[in-house]
């Protein structure tokens, strides 16, 4: 029996099946579509904003700017504030979720860990294989 891929959307609740992996639903997408082109428009419009002003004079919740400046969507633009903490180490960023540092110590941890899992996996399949070949040597053996 095929398992359905649906969820709740994590804004409305609502219920829809998701193509790629989405928390939120079309609808809710498209209400943050236009929500981001209202950010643009307004700082298009007023150069050398603050983020705090570009909060209150574009009327679009905190979260969803934040969302936007992670995303680099404003590196070019002029904002004068747009830095925030790296989620490890709490340094001021201006883009992603983690500072270059962090960023490459995790790659390098998933690096170190996948290492580690291919090594186990490989003493795994030998250890299996010398059983696999001691019983069929006993096998022949005994015959």
């Amino acid at each position: 029996m095929a398992k359905l891929n649906i969820r709740n959307c994590a804004r409305c609740k609502k219920i829809f099946a998701p193509t790629s992996g989405e928390k939120i639903c079309p609808e809710c997408r498209a209400a943050d579509a236009e929500l981001e082109e209202r950010v643009k428009a307004y700082v298009r419009d007023h150069h050398g904003l603050t983020v705090n002003q570009l909060i209150e004079g574009s009327g679009v919740p905190a979260k969803l700017i934040w969302r936007m400046i992670q995303q680099g969507l404003f590196e070019n633009a002029g904002l004068l504030d747009a830095e925030y903490p790296c989620a490890n180490c709490g340094k001021l960023i201006t883009k992603d979720v983690y500072c270059s540092e962090c960023a490459g110590k995790l790659k390098e941890n998933a690096q170190k860990f996948a290492a580690a899992l291919v090594s186990k996996r490989a003493a795994a399949e030998k250890k299996s294989k010398t059983f696999s070949d001691s019983m069929h040597d006993m096998m022949n053996s005994s015959r």
